[in-house]
């Protein structure tokens, strides 16, 4: 097996075990007679293709990407909640605000979540907007618009939630109070450290009431679907 068939193979995890017993060979001779050679890796191109396909096949894309932006929203509230009970780490950088001792690899994945939520801001509400219209409400009348504006406003709440999140972290712009040192934290302006942050348990909570209602939308339109094809089949 080459490096390429072995990464094709890989990514060709992105479908359903049922699917790849059906089609993997398939697809995987396709991807490989297309391929130039001697080339060891997949394009971007065929990498892309096969995530996206994956997912389709998987579950609709919308309903993924909604359930990830709004779990990264709620990781977002729960850093900050954890973020309360430690003194905050002299940092004038852009970007997550770490405490004093915090691991690495936590404010590592904290930067890339965040990044993560950002890129996926605008697809998330393509997504949505595409699916209601499309797959859905073609047949709905007035039922498409306002589930599209229902979509519209619980993603409109999903930005007021995470500017919360950001607005209540301290960054650079802060004003400082006292002695800053790499190590051993810094006092804040406005800032208690080591007092429980309710207020962030209640955006995560808000967060996940988010998700839920993400879904129900998405769900809901379903069986407006079928009743729409239930209604034109008596007719």
């Amino acid at each position: 097996m080459t490096p390429l068939e072995r990464r094709f193979r890989l990514l060709l995890r992105a479908y359903p075990a049922s699917y790849r017993r059906e089609r993997a060979e398939e697809m995987l001779g396709t991807l490989l007679e297309a391929s130039p050679p001697g080339r060891s890796w997949p394009s971007f191109r065929d990498t892309r293709s096969l995530i996206i396909g994956g997912l389709r096949v998987r579950g609709p894309l919308a309903p993924c990407l909604s359930m990830l932006w709004a779990a990264l929203g709620a990781l977002g509230a729960g850093y900050n909640f954890m973020l309360s009970l430690h003194v905050p780490e002299a940092s004038y950088g852009p970007g997550v605000q770490p405490w004093v001792g915090e691991s690495g690899v936590i404010i590592t994945a904290a930067e890339l979540g965040a990044l993560a939520w950002v890129l996926l801001t605008i697809p998330v509400l393509a997504a949505g907007l595409v699916r209601l219209y499309r797959r859905r409400l073609r047949a709905a009348g007035l039922a498409a618009g306002l589930a599209a504006i229902a979509w519209a406003g619980t993603w409109m709440a999903g930005l007021a939630l995470m500017y919360q999140v950001a607005n209540w972290q301290p960054t650079a712009a802060s004003i400082w109070a006292g002695n800053c040192n790499v190590g051993a934290g810094c006092a804040l302006a406005g800032y208690r450290h080591a007092v429980v942050s309710w207020e962030e348990l209640a955006v995560l909570a808000g967060w996940l009431a988010l998700g839920a209602a993400m879904a129900l939308i998405l769900a809901s339109t379903r069986s407006l679907r079928t009743r729409d094809i239930r209604g034109i089949s008596s007719a």
